[in-house]
């Protein structure tokens, strides 16, 4: 019986407490000794007055990632009367200190005249935009959906490496005399393979950059690129895709020699 009255009391307490809390928004109740958000708010007040409303994306630090129709998005945005600013993170946290309060606050605001969904849906707009924009260009993987894939891989992953092609080249490639193996893993000995690969599937070579640690082994660069270009196969690829729909695509993809 004592924990129920315990419970209540809790309850109760806690619903007094959420009741003496300021309403409105949270970023007119930051700590003074959040100087980091309080300079934020003050510049986005003063943008809000000037009847400014501005859409953030959040881009990273260190690896920035852009959104691929930020040419298309801004135009949106225009047109509805609202800027675009690309948001980077800091390095370094401090303790008692928020970022990204102009952007929060932003938000907020853009959210409460259009509603929750509409920033989405301009995002979505624009992307469409972007693939028509770009349809026959060739697109660097990276900024596609899915990356193209050497022939029979099945692997999706997002990086330059396929195992297929590693153990294609690994099973044909015939090494010259006077090749000096890496004794370790930790010797660098690989080439990065720089294709074109259309949305029909063919992939084209377009050129060789190679790293050999052992420097006696950079006087091979040619006949390995003979070797490769007899090797590496040029049909049958998945294309990369954008919504769905092939493109064709830019891709670097890397061989570790023995």
């Amino acid at each position: 019986m004592k924990n129920y009255f315990f419970i209540l009391f809790s309850i109760l307490l806690i619903s007094c407490q959420l009741e003496r809390r300021p309403k409105g928004s949270f970023f007119d109740f930051v700590p003074k000794e959040d100087t980091t958000c309080l300079k934020d708010i003050s510049e986005a007040k003063k943008d809000l007055e000037n009847g400014k409303l501005t859409y953030c994306h959040y881009s990273g630090n260190i690896i920035s990632h852009y959104l691929r129709s930020q040419k298309e998005l801004i135009k949106i945005l225009k047109e509805n009367n609202i800027d675009f600013r690309n948001e980077g993170s800091s390095c370094i946290v401090y303790d008692d200190q928020t970022e990204h309060c102009y952007c929060k606050l932003m938000e907020e605001k853009i959210n409460q005249k259009y509603g929750e969904k509409f920033i989405d849906s301009l995002l979505n707009i624009a992307d469409e935009k972007y693939l028509m924009n770009h349809i026959n260009d060739t697109l660097y993987y990276a900024d596609c959906d899915t990356r193209p894939n050497y022939p029979n891989d099945k692997d999706d992953s997002n990086d330059e490496y396929s195992e297929v092609m590693q153990n294609e080249i690994d099973r044909t490639l015939i090494y010259p005399k006077g090749y000096i193996q890496r004794p370790n893993y930790e010797v660098s000995a690989f080439v990065d393979i720089s294709f074109n690969v259309d949305k029909n599937g063919n992939g084209k070579i377009k050129n060789f950059w190679f790293l050999f640690d052992i420097k006696s082994n950079h006087k091979f660069e040619k006949y390995f690129e003979s070797e490769l270009n007899r090797i590496i196969k040029r049909e049958g690829w998945k294309p990369a895709q954008i919504r769905k729909q092939n493109v064709n695509s830019s891709m670097v993809m890397r061989y570790g020699f023995k």
